[in-house]
């Protein structure tokens, strides 16, 4: 892109963007900035709400604890319209203009990948709390962005998993995937595991943002798939749910990536029963950080947090503890986080020498009544088996 061409553009998304900043107490020392680029408008603003949350909540019990080293924390957002392009504009522009130490991560891989060519040519730590796509870090060497939810190659597994000790009668699944990278990636690790479990496969993929899958639909009927995976975003789900119920279509067994908060049961209503899915962290863990998270998230917004904010909490967390032990200096930073065990709400973010996250891992839910709860692996709750048919 020339640069009159990339000054035009900049200024585009300046004129769209929505400047959000955490609160510094008046007279409070020059603040520490970090920055995040967020969908808060676009196919990614349903869940990419709840990661400014979390961002909101660590940045404020940071200041209320007396900042870092004596200095204050400040997050300041801009929306990136849920645009990869958009997303490196703006992560330059929190580098050279706004100076941020370190950019916390948007919602989605691909933007993500995006801010990650900024960042590495202006050596600047990211912290990616949404990139589950691990393909990330295969295509290119990235040394200053990390990966901290878990890798999406294991979508699938919770559901095949369950498949494999409740299914036992089930023989044809259906794997349906956005053509993207991080679905394609779970789609291809679904399908090996599948097939390994014995059972006849067929996959369909779809174009990002699609909302139209009755051909995909009266596919898997002609299939005679028993149970269905999908991958890929919330919003393409709902409406693959719609079309199945539309169509009559009902299968034993159904599995897709949920969304943030109760979403979900508002899109669907009492069709959720029975839908599995899967979450990098629930509010229901017995755990004393996701119960006192939970707390005081309830406490500043009025209703129990999602993974996504979470995941925001944990990434300012891994944040503040290289900030701790290292300053402000970037390379620094980079380096603790690169090679620490850090502990965080969402358990002990660790990441490989690719930068890939290790720590992190799925957990399988379902939804039973108005709640998602965790199944499997261990949990107190029954799995309800087979899906009830829809009302």
């Amino acid at each position: 892109m020339t640069d009159p061409a990339r000054r035009t553009l900049l200024l585009g998304v300046a004129a769209v963007a929505v400047l959000a900043a955490t609160g510094v107490p008046a007279g409070a020392a020059d603040p520490i900035r970090l920055g995040a680029s967020l969908s808060v408008t676009g196919r990614f603003s349903d869940a990419a709400k709840y990661l400014q949350e979390g961002y909101q909540l660590w940045a404020d019990e940071v200041n209320q604890r007396g900042g870092i080293g004596g200095q204050p924390v400040q997050v300041i957002t801009y929306d990136d319209e849920s645009k990869p392009d958009s997303g490196r504009i703006l992560a330059e522009r929190l580098i050279d203009r706004d100076g941020v130490t370190v950019l916390l991560g948007p919602y989605s891989s691909p933007i993500t990948d995006a801010i990650a060519t900024a960042a590495e040519r202006a050596q600047v730590p990211v912290i990616g709390t949404i990139a589950s796509d691990s393909s990330i870090w295969e295509r290119r060497k990235l040394r200053w962005t990390f990966q901290a939810f878990p890798t999406s190659d294991y979508d699938h597994e919770g559901f095949l998993r369950l498949l494999g000790e409740k299914g036992k009668a089930i023989k044809k699944v259906a794997i349906v995937y956005e053509e993207a990278p991080f679905s394609i990636r779970a789609k291809d690790w679904a399908l090996a595991k599948a097939k390994e479990m014995g059972l006849t496969v067929e996959a369909y993929g779809y174009n990002p943002g699609a909302q139209d899958f009755r051909s995909i639909v009266e596919r898997i009927v002609a299939f005679g798939a028993e149970a269905v995976a999908m991958g890929g975003y919330y919003q393409p789900s709902v409406a693959l749910t719609r079309q199945m119920i539309e169509r009559g279509y009902n299968p034993q067994a159904y599995f897709f990536i949920q969304a943030a908060d109760g979403v979900t049961r508002e899109a669907l209503g009492q069709q959720t029963e029975g839908i599995l899915g899967r979450s990098a962290w629930e509010p229901t863990l017995e755990t004393p950080a996701a119960r006192a998270f939970a707390d005081a998230y309830r406490a500043k917004f009025g209703r129990l947090p999602s993974y996504h904010s979470a995941t925001a909490y944990a990434a300012g967390q891994v944040a503040e503890a290289a900030m701790k032990a290292k300053g402000t200096d970037r390379a620094a930073i980079r380096d603790y986080i690169a090679t620490t065990a850090i502990p965080t709400v969402m358990g002990t973010f660790k990441v490989n020498a690719k930068g890939q996250q290790e720590g992190y891992h799925y957990i399988a839910t379902q939804w039973q009544g108005d709640t998602a709860r965790i199944v499997g692996e261990g949990s107190a709750n029954a799995v309800i088996w087979p899906k009830p048919a829809w009302k």
